[in-house]
């Protein structure tokens, strides 16, 4: 009897072993504490305990890793800020799928499958609350179990979407009992004062209702996935905004007839000529006041209303998102259906819109990124708008698919902007959107299995200077072609690098692709270039510079090895670092962007 229960309980410990080292994967290495305690297993199975004390020794290692390792955060390197997943930098090469596609296991299956064949490392992906929380106070967690199993068995990251109050300015998302009782969750209110379909950022109730809600999902969440880290980010609603430029709700006219909040003028002081251009020449118009009513401040146009509120979005997005962070502290975002050229109401009006974006960052502070989704054709503007000191570049959603851009140019946006992205504004994030529905050979995922594999170069130099982007964009101006005035496509692109200048000719294969790429500065007068359509030339100021070699890059076995020394008509005569390397080469024709290292030399 005591043998049948000491084999028992090992079984027990045997188990909990097996599920520790599972969870340890990709943790840091053992510490001396650990080593300690392997040395004790060691010196306790010369007692003839040693199967106790290799269990136990294991189950302290796993105790230890547990202990130590931080769950996904947000940390600098250099001037960047980069996403740390069990304490090691993570580009996100990822894909958001369509807003049903996580409605069901089989289907949520299918779709991750799809996006792990598009070499993409992680899923983003709606977790709902009418099916989170179909009852009042009852919770149904499957759909997040399954989405988080799924992600596991396919080796991809996940980040969660809470489709809660709001989804792309509407409320369809909030369960049914909240929809119906709109007593206890009042609607915001239009121009002629009647209802909308969305849920006010007024209704106290309704806020504490989805703080509850979330709250729940991340305390389960930490229960399921703290070891595992499968979940990396949450995002907190989805394109919230008023589709008015003001909530005319009775009680939302007499909070705009209120002060503003003196944490927002506060705010404004602080950062007086920083502020997005906007809103500084908003304030600055009616006279820079240190405290007014909301027309007093920023006015009496709908760019007042709309001040007001991103205010009232972003301070109750913060406090859900506090509570959810108080349960399982993970890295929180929200997304933005960018204005263009709109005035508030057109675009859903309050959303994280650039110009508004400081009002977000003094409302929220809970929000460690604020994320546009890029859908027109100023990707360089909106990149360069949402990449800021306290807000890393993270984008969320762009377009892949071809019912967005119907051009033969613009379906192709997403597998050159990723470069971009990454090397010139040391994005988080790149995740097109319903990229299940893209070809696997496609120049998406050629472009991503490229990123994929530069992975741990662009993380080294994201923040360091020694990196740019590449991207052949529409000239604004136009050329006259006889009576007919066209968008002329921009021919090259001069960027100093390395304490050289480098000359980029943009020559993409086709008329209906750009060029697109990067140059990293490995090593004192050595580059790398990637991407397609590319001829390089370097300079130096008071130096001649030449070409000591030019060799062609192979990723094998997880490695960048040389390939073959290229010279001559591969090199313009050994003038230029040029990709494709001869495009009239048919047998060596480019199917997508290669990987060349160049050193250079100079007198």
């Amino acid at each position: 009897m005591p043998g049948r229960l000491i084999h028992a309980s090992t079984r027990r410990l045997d188990v909990k072993v097996r599920c520790c080292t599972l969870a340890r994967t990709g943790r840091r290495q053992a510490t001396s504490n650990q080593m300690t305690a392997l040395k004790s297993a060691h010196f306790l199975n010369g007692l003839a305990l040693g199967r106790w004390a290799s269990v136990l020794a294991a189950v302290v290692l796993c105790g230890w890793s547990a202990a130590n390792a931080k769950p996904p955060h947000l940390a600098s390197h250099g001037s960047a800020t980069q996403l740390m997943v069990n304490d090691k930098p993570y580009l996100i090469v990822g894909g958001q799928v369509h807003n049903s596609s996580s409605g069901s296991p089989e289907f949520f299956e299918r779709t991750v499958s799809k996006l792990a064949q598009l070499h993409a490392n992680t899923v983003f992906a709606p977790v709902t609350w009418e099916l989170l929380e179909p009852a009042e106070g009852r919770y149904d967690f499957s759909q997040l179990e399954y989405m988080v199993r799924t992600a596991r068995k396919h080796r991809v990251k996940l980040v969660v979407l809470w489709f809660g109050s709001w989804k792309n300015g509407v409320s369809q998302y909030a369960p049914a009992w909240v929809r119906k009782d709109t007593a206890r969750f009042p609607r915001s209110h239009d121009s002629n004062g009647r209802p909308m379909s969305a849920l006010s950022t007024l209704g106290q109730q309704s806020r504490e209702a989805d703080k509850v809600a979330f709250t729940a999902m991340m305390k389960h969440l930490r229960k399921i996935d703290e070891r595992e880290n499968t979940v990396i980010l949450v995002q907190v609603q989805n394109e919230v905004g008023l589709f008015e430029s003001r909530d005319q709700r009775p009680e939302a006219k007499a909070a705009f007839a209120e002060q503003v909040p003196a944490a927002l003028m506060t705010y404004l002081a602080a950062n007086k000529g920083r502020l997005a251009p906007h809103l500084d020449a908003l304030w600055q118009r009616n006279g820079r006041k240190a405290h007014g009513s909301w027309t007093e401040v920023f006015g009496t146009t709908k760019d007042s209303d709309e001040v007001f509120m991103a205010w009232h979005y972003a301070s109750y997005i913060n406090d859900i998102a506090a509570a959810g962070q108080s349960a399982y502290k993970l890295p929180m975002y929200v997304n933005a259906w960018l204005a263009g050229d709109d005035e508030p109401g057109k675009f859903p009006s309050g959303g994280p819109v650039h110009r508004v974006l400081d009002v977000w960052k003094a409302a929220a502070p809970a929000i460690s990124i604020c994320a546009p989704d890029i859908y027109a054709n100023n990707f360089k503007e909106v990149a360069a708008a949402y990449h800021r000191a306290d807000n890393p570049l993270f984008i969320p959603e762009t377009h892949a698919d071809v019912w967005f851009k119907p051009t033969a140019v613009d379906q192709h946006q997403a597998a050159r902007n990723v470069f971009w992205a990454f090397a010139q504004h040391d994005a988080i994030s790149f995740a097109p959107f319903g990229l299940e529905g893209q070809a696997v050979d496609g120049p998406i995922a050629r472009s991503f299995k490229l990123v994929s594999q530069l992975r741990p170069l662009i993380l080294e130099f994201q923040g360091t200077g020694r990196m740019v982007g590449l991207l052949q964009t529409e000239e604004p101006k136009t050329i006259q072609e006889g009576v007919k005035e066209v968008s002329g496509a921009q021919a090259s692109q001069e960027v100093a690098i390395g304490g050289y200048t480098a000359h980029v000719s943009y020559s993409p294969v086709s008329a209906d692709d750009r060029a697109y790429g990067l140059i990293i500065n490995t090593a004192p007068d050595e580059f790398l270039i990637a991407g397609d359509g590319l001829v390089v030339k370097f300079s130096a100021k008071q130096r001649e510079v030449g070409f000591a070699e030019i060799w062609e890059q192979l990723f094998v076995n997880g490695k960048w090895v040389n390939g073959r020394r290229l010279n001559g008509d591969q090199t313009n005569q050994g003038s230029t670092a040029q990709i494709p390397f001869w495009r009239w080469d048919s047998f060596d024709a480019s199917t997508g962007p290669r990987v060349i290292k160049v050193k250079l030399f100079s007198q």
